[in-house]
């Protein structure tokens, strides 16, 4: 019988020179491939569209090969003829391309297998192609190209194995660091390139740039700067502001990139007027009390946006979830001014008519559905929808919270669907802290959020080594008895070796039992028993009485009550709201101690910029005993330190026996503190952040054997400057300040350095 071919590089060619051989009349008996060794033919057949019983096309035929090659499976694809009784049988000659056996990447630093290999669609027991290789290559090179390596190179190698398969080696060359040379501006007039650099997303390289990597290119990074800047014009009042264009440019040598921004400015607009069209519900001073935006104020697309938020809302907490607020602007080109007419569309009145949450997989249902505050049957309302997602945000296992209000059954009605997504709620940590005062320690601690999917909270804690050993075990449950009551149970012991301070070692051991009571959405009560056990050591011979007096073990059982108000934007970094706290304390129920402690502490956030924040803060408590016994010396109060009176040493501010100069404590004493928190210029992005700050405080009383009234002359202070970085092994802590108006017999610390613990 005999054969004809149809090949791949010249298949037109070969058909016509083949067309004496093959006829129009030829009709196709039977379809066979040839060659394939790793892929079975019923996989391959499908892809034919020539079929048994028609009559041959060589048309079909070149598209049947084309089809097969596209595959990737083979290296070369033709067709032969070959006749037989009753016509033609079409047989498909393939090559495979050669089959995986290991993959391997060589020479990465940067950006390590485990990181690359997912994205290379590349695994053993694949078949390597072209296709395949190229699109391992352009995954490597994209990886590469988002931390800024414009230098770098792939070669893909291959090496034939005995059995046929080949080990694929990917070589990457990476290069170095294609880094921002230059920022330009085009266009501007009302800011230099200075001001302009500042709301930028993308730095010049510069000293700073060690920290961050701000400085290398990032083309999304580059594409958001551009409205960046656009938004810093339209906060400043540039109404009609725009990016006319932006142009980048990479050196020959691939080391430097310099990027432009061509602006267009437009006129400064002050706003002249603020005016409400539309559905005014519920009122319109209502309304305006909300809008950020005032008449005399320079245009803000900022206290632009804000202002719709709140009237969206003002109007959904009464009912409507399909609020439109649409702003349109009059401008007056004569005295650059414009008038804002806020149009609102309030749509229907709705109820909620079911309330679905999905996504959570850990979560019992009930753990989520006890912190909404927008309820199935009640009316709708925007700020209780908006607590709610607050509320489940704030849990620290939830991730993310998508809130959407579909129709319901009827048109006054609306399903409220919350989209969870879950995050790790256990962790463990180990690490190392350091302070002046408490040295080098060893921490470890395991936290377990969500513990059986029921929202109960555990965490086990150490700190070892330095003058400070610590050991707790905590378990909270936030809903005790499944009301909106918070109940925890602790065990604790805290041994301390101060010597050099304090002139005694103490060793604390004990446990505590506390009820939380939600008062409302911010306000909480609470109220504690412990039970502990001290013991004073040391050798006190050459010491002060009232020291001398202290030493032993002895227990305490006290009684604590708690108010709290936490209006605070967020638990971490707060930029908004406050923290306000009164505590009463009394010992003496059981136990050898007898006294009374008060506390009142607040902190107020101000946010002052998008950037700077004010942070207010003041702390008074008291101490006494009664019964004839007087307070324990290791509760009495000292100033110095962090968290307490920096620029002053731990204890260097307390009542002293005079003679002995030993700490004695005061039973009273008084904080107050300002900080001015700023993200550090070029290197917020890694973390870091500062606060200048400037402190005032002191403590008075009696020990026994010193007695001090409150005197505004002595009261201490101090100002300075605060760097914390937010390190992958803990917060780190630099602060320098200057103490003024010290006392005698008061210890200065100019400069304290922590490890483990922020502002």
């Amino acid at each position: 019988m005999k054969r004809f071919s149809m090949s791949t590089v010249a298949l037109s060619l070969l058909l016509l020179c083949c067309s004496s051989m093959v006829y129009a009349k030829d009709i196709i008996v039977d379809i066979a491939i040839e060659g394939n060794r790793y892929i079975e033919t019923p996989a391959l057949l499908p892809k034919i569209k020539s079929h048994k019983g028609e009559a041959l096309s060589k048309r079909q035929v070149s598209r049947d090969v084309q089809k097969l090659f596209a595959t990737g499976y083979f290296s070369d694809v033709h067709a032969e003829g070959e006749r037989v009784d009753g016509g033609l049988k079409l047989i498909f000659v393939v090559v495979e391309n050669p089959v995986i056996a290991k993959i391997s990447i060589e020479g990465n630093k940067e950006i390590s297998d485990k990181k690359l290999k997912p994205q290379i669609k590349m695994k053993p027991g694949f078949i390597l192609s072209p296709r395949l290789e190229r699109t391992a290559s352009n995954s490597i090179r994209k990886a590469y190209l988002e931390k800024g390596f414009y230098q770098m190179a792939v070669v893909i190698k291959t090496k034939l194995l005995d059995d046929g398969r080949i080990d694929v080696v990917i070589e990457v060359n990476e290069g170095d660091v294609t880094h921002i040379k230059e920022i330009r501006f085009i266009g501007n007039a009302a800011f230099t390139d200075a001001e302009l650099l500042e709301p930028l997303a993308s730095r010049e390289s510069n000293f700073g740039s060690w920290f961050t990597d701000r400085d290398v290119f990032n083309r999304q990074r580059f594409e958001a700067d551009a409205q960046l800047l656009r938004q810093f014009y339209q906060d400043a009042g540039y109404l009609d502001a725009r990016i006319e264009s932006t142009r980048l440019m990479l050196s020959p040598n691939k080391d430097d990139f310099y990027l432009a921004l061509s602006v267009y400015e437009g006129t400064k607009f002050t706003v002249s007027a603020i005016e409400l069209q539309g559905d005014i519900v519920p009122s319109s001073e209502a309304l305006l009390e909300k809008v950020t935006l005032k008449a005399g104020d320079v245009y803000s697309i900022t206290k632009l946006r804000q202002s719709i938020l709140a009237l969206t809302e003002v109007v959904g907490d009464e009912g409507f979830a399909f609020v439109s607020v649409t702003p349109s602007f009059r401008r007056n080109i004569k005295n650059n001014t414009v008038g804002i007419v806020f149009d609102i569309e309030k749509g229907r009145e709705v109820y909620v008519e079911r309330v679905e949450i999905s996504g959570h997989t850990k979560t019992k249902d009930y753990v989520m559905r006890r912190e909404l505050r927008q309820n199935e049957g009640e009316r709708y309302s925007a700020s209780h929808v908006a607590r709610s997602k607050e509320r489940l945000t704030r849990l620290g296992y939830v991730k993310d919270v998508r809130v959407s209000t579909p129709t319901g059954s009827a048109d006054d009605l609306v399903e409220m669907k919350l989209d969870v997504t879950e995050g790790k709620s256990g962790t463990f940590s180990a690490g190392m802290t350091y302070s002046q005062l408490n040295k080098i320690a060893l921490t470890g601690k395991i936290e377990e959020q969500n513990l059986f999917g029921e929202g109960y909270r555990v965490n086990l804690s150490a700190d070892v080594g330095g003058a400070t050993n610590n050991y707790s075990a905590n378990l909270i449950d936030p809903y005790f008895l499944a009301e909106d009551v918070s109940a925890s149970v602790s065990i604790f012991r805290t041994q301390t070796d101060q010597v050099t301070l304090l002139k005694y070692t103490q060793d604390t051991q004990g446990a505590s039992f506390t009820i939380g009571i939600a008062l409302n959405e911010y306000a909480r009560y609470s109220v504690g028993y412990s039970q502990s056990s001290t013991t004073i050591v040391g050798d006190l011979l050459d010491t002060s009485a009232a020291l001398r007096s202290q030493e032993g073990t002895y227990s305490t059982g006290e009684l604590t009550q708690a108010l709290s108000f936490d209006t605070r934007n967020r638990i971490t970094a707060p930029t908004k709201g406050g923290l306000y706290s009164a505590s009463l304390g009394y010992a003496g129920l059981t136990g050898d101690r007898s006294f009374y402690e008060m506390n009142l502490s607040a902190q107020h956030y101000i946010p002052l910029s998008d950037f700077w924040t004010l942070r207010g803060s003041a702390n008074t408590g008291l101490i006494k005993g009664y019964g004839g016994k007087v307070a324990p010396i290791y509760r009495r109060y000292s100033l110095g330190g962090f968290g307490s009176l920096r620029g002053y040493d731990f204890f260097g501010v307390s009542l002293r026996d005079p003679a002995t100069l030993d700490v004695l404590g005061g039973e009273q004493k008084a904080t107050a503190s300002i900080d001015l928190i700023f993200p550090l210029p070029y290197m917020e992005s890694a973390g870091f952040r500062g606060a200048f700050f400037a402190d005032v405080g002191t403590v008075w009383g009696t020990t026994g054997i010193v007695t001090e009234d409150l005197n505004p002359k002595k009261v201490r202070g101090s100002y300075g400057l605060s760097i914390e970085w937010i390190s992958p092994v803990g917060p780190i802590t630099m602060t320098w300040a200057k103490a003024y108006n010290a006392q005698l017999n008061d210890s200065e610390r100019g400069f304290e350095f922590a490890l483990g613990r922020g502002f």
